[in-house]
């Protein structure tokens, strides 16, 4: 486990821990996993803060599940 991420934004506690897992989003009763999600994890409060290039990746996943979902074409459909 790596530390030294800096301070908790929540609680400001050191040694936020680098982790990868895999995220569930839910949406409309359909589910979409999502590896590789990168979450920096207090040691002290336990909450979990997302990087700025995961939700930027990540969001565009989410947008293309949702728009499936929803029966419309993807961004990289279109």
């Amino acid at each position: 486990m790596n530390r030294g991420y800096g301070k908790c934004p929540i609680c400001g506690a050191d040694g936020l821990s680098k982790k990868a897992i895999t995220e569930t989003f839910e949406y409309k009763g359909n589910k979409l996993s999502y590896p590789n999600y990168i979450i920096y994890e207090c040691p002290k409060c336990g909450e979990a803060i997302v990087d700025k290039r995961t939700l930027k990746e990540s969001g565009r996943a989410i947008r293309d599940f949702y728009r499936k979902v929803d029966g419309l074409l993807a961004a990289q459909n279109q």
